[in-house]
């Protein structure tokens, strides 16, 4: 069995100038397979055949229709074109789909290709002579400046062979499409097979395929699998981007896919309304104004929409500008894709250019936030790595997870790890958690937030060396593990079990009057021993406020211990607990709470309120309405 070139050819020009002659003088395949075609003798659909490369492998060629009618088709073949043949009459010139298709095929990126000037056995040697030249001028500036231009007749034969030896040449300079990434065929045709059942064909622009895959009928999200593979005309292991592929599947109908769906690995694509898109208006034609009814041909789509200009009120003949498209019917497209639009009435075609991203919400005209991020995301257009950095950056504080920047990329999610992995190992990215991923300079703000509220809570509480995550907590607004991760990696943080922050450079000073009303405090308890002290704050000598924050300070730096609203000096109430723990020890674990009062010379009042504490220590719990020491707790 023959090899397959990932490698597509396609036809252009203007209807009856002799594409689908040539094609099958070339191939021997006629590709109006629709009885509608050979009738009227007119392209409408795509055609296909397979054409035998002297080198070795099948290459597929795409016959695209002339007549105005069918732009949409053509379009659609387009799309997947790798090297393009436009066709030109010699008895007839350079005509208005010619001028079309040419426009078309420079919008939608295509970068190889040369002439046919098809019919030269009904002109004269000069009238052949000036139609080259009438050819090589409309060509000049596009990416067909310079390339061939072969007289031929499809009917006699002539010049067939210098023509094969171009398009030979042409079709060695594609370079070999990837089969890796996720795999994604924009649907040209759906019929049943008898035998076989749904059957979907196209030219994949990513990925591969083989029999048993599961695939994601996107627009639908249907799940289905894939029976069987082939590729011009013949069962081939695998199908794959550049080949013109036939799946078999299962699990539908052909009325559950349809011409313009996309079917493609599952998970990684989005049906979307909005797409934020860099565009050129087509040289010769009325500015684009705002919010202008177009036809968007993307894929083997067209939907209605409108466009909406992000950065003026129009777009001038031959101008670039960022638009957002409002569509009508969601379509499924990945960043860079090539897009075509026509003008929603006159069918005329108005320009086109490639997707930035996709959405469901609308964007803003005029806000320079929109229009920086348009031009950053064509910037790194080609680039996955700096497409990667670029989708995590703009999440912000948020973060990204991996599945959202794998659907960002249309690629596969390890395909992505590893892509966030070298960023992460760079410096550039932050991994917070299992999937999430920062920008560095993201968390840096996060971190600066935090050390701002850490500074006002330390100014109005100075007395305090630390403060609860949870003052911090409410000014940041971020998710819980990036402010940990932003905690973590600050040299400018402290942090302590228990959610307890301060700054590092932090150190409490106390004023004369404040180390004289805390040294006073440490006197009362430690004459108290074992006895609670009650402490009202205005009676430090300070005031409320100040006492307040005085006794917090002790407290939470472990200079006093608070009991139900007393006070125990911290070596007294030690001494309690361990008079506790050797009680219970000696009665198999449980606590006789009266005999206990005795032992403490205490009050059911005190003692209560002192058991309640040693609970939350883990000395002692409650069971129904005993209490007993807590399994494992044993004497010092």
């Amino acid at each position: 069995m023959t090899d397959v070139r990932s490698v597509i050819v396609g036809t252009a020009g203007h209807i009856d100038h002799g594409k689908s002659a040539l094609v099958r003088a070339l191939t021997g395949i006629d590709p109006d397979r629709l009885e509608e075609e050979q009738r009227r003798g007119m392209t409408i659909d795509l055609g296909f055949a397979r054409y035998e490369h002297p080198g070795g492998g099948l290459v597929g060629i795409i016959d695209v229709p002339g007549h105005e009618r069918f732009i949409r088709n053509m379009v659609a073949g387009a799309t997947s074109v790798d090297v393009v043949v436009l066709v030109v009459a010699a008895d007839d010139g350079v005509m208005p789909q010619t001028r079309e298709h040419l426009a078309i095929l420079k919008l939608l990126g295509v970068e190889r290709g040369c002439v046919a000037l098809t019919k030269s056995d009904l002109v004269e040697p000069e009238m052949l002579e000036l139609a080259a030249d009438d050819v090589a001028s409309f060509v000049a500036g596009t990416f067909l400046e310079g390339r061939p231009i072969v007289p031929v007749s499809a009917i006699k034969g002539d010049g067939m062979e210098a023509f094969r030896a171009v398009l030979d040449a042409l079709v060695d300079e594609v370079p070999p499409r990837a089969s890796s990434g996720p795999f994604r065929l924009p649907v040209q045709r759906v019929f049943s097979a008898k035998g076989h059942g749904t059957v979907v064909t196209g030219v994949p622009v990513s990925g591969a395929v083989t029999a048993g895959d599961g695939l994601e009928v996107v627009d639908t999200g249907a799940r289905v699998r894939v029976r069987g593979v082939q590729a011009y005309g013949a069962a081939r292991d695998a199908g794959q981007a550049g080949h013109s592929t036939a799946l078999n599947v299962s699990d539908v109908s052909t009325d559950d896919v349809e011409r313009g769906c996309v079917v493609a690995t599952p998970g990684l694509f989005r049906p979307r309304r909005r797409l934020l898109v860099s565009y050129r208006h087509v040289d010769g034609t009325a500015p684009l104004r705002n919010s202008h009814p177009i036809r968007l041909h993307v894929g083997t789509r067209e939907v209605m929409g409108r466009a909406v200009v992000l950065d003026g009120e129009a777009v001038l003949p031959d101008d670039e500008a960022y638009l957002q498209l409002r569509l009508e019917q969601p379509v499924v497209v990945a960043t860079a894709d090539r897009f075509v639009m026509r003008d929603a009435a006159s069918m005329v075609v108005l320009g086109g250019g490639a997707v930035l991203a996709t959405s469901d919400g609308r964007l803003k005209r005029f806000k320079q936030r929109v229009l920086t991020e348009a031009q950053r995301r064509r910037q790194v257009q080609g680039d996955p790595r700096a497409l990667a950095h670029l989708c995590v950056e703009l999440a912000g504080r948020r973060g990204a997870t991996l599945a959202a920047v794998a659907v960002e990329l249309a690629r596969r999610p390890d395909e992505v790890a590893a892509l966030l992995a070298g960023l992460v190992e760079a410096g550039t990215l932050v991994a917070v958690g299992a999937e999430t991923f920062l920008d560095a300079g993201a968390l840096e703000t996060v971190a600066d937030t935090v050390v701002d509220r850490l500074e006002a809570e330390h100014a109005a509480q100075p007395l305090l060396t630390w403060i609860d995550i949870g003052s911090v907590r409410g000014g940041v607004e971020v998710e819980e593990a990036v402010l940990q991760a932003a905690i973590e990696r600050d040299p400018r943080v402290d942090s302590q079990p228990g959610g307890k922050l301060r700054l590092a450079r932090h150190v409490v000073e106390l004023s004369d009057e404040q180390r004289r009303a805390r040294e006073g405090l440490q006197q009362r308890l430690a004459a108290a021993g074992q006895d609670p002290v009650e402490v009202d704050p205005g009676s430090l000598g300070l005031t409320a406020a100040q006492g307040k924050e005085l006794l917090r300070m002790m407290i939470e730096g472990r200079e006093a211990v608070s009991v139900g609203g007393r006070l125990y000096d911290p070596e007294a109430l030690d001494a309690l607990r361990r008079i506790v723990i050797a009680h219970g020890s000696a009665r198999e674990g449980a606590i006789d709470i009266p005999v206990l009062r005795d032992e403490l010379a205490t009050t059911r009042k005190f003692l209560i309120p002192l058991l309640e504490h040693f609970d939350t220590c883990g000395v002692t719990v409650r069971r129904g309405d005993r209490r007993v020491l807590r399994p494992g707790v044993t004497p010092d």
